[in-house]
């Protein structure tokens, strides 16, 4: 996905927790947004990618850009805005 610069609504720093904690942080911050605001997810672990890229298909979010190339993994999600897009 290609880097577009933008300005989130909210930022999420999750460190170096892994896939159970990673999704309920997610989803809770998620629930702090309205539909089609945005959240910059910041994580280390190594498998947040593929965590996160697949909650996303799951609850109706959208990934709409990973940053793998710097120190910490960065991702910016957009909220989706059907009822199930937590």
């Amino acid at each position: 996905m290609e880097h577009v610069p933008v300005k989130p609504d909210q930022v999420l720093d999750l460190g170096e927790v892994g896939c159970g904690q990673l999704v309920m942080e997610l989803m809770l911050a998620m629930n702090d947004i309205a539909p089609g605001q945005t959240l910059l997810v910041t994580a280390y672990d190594p498998s947040a990618a593929g965590d996160i890229a697949a909650w996303c298909r799951m609850t109706g979010n959208t990934l709409l850009y990973t940053l793998p190339d710097s120190p910490n993994h960065q991702f910016l999600l957009q909220k989706g805005s059907n009822l199930h897009a937590q």
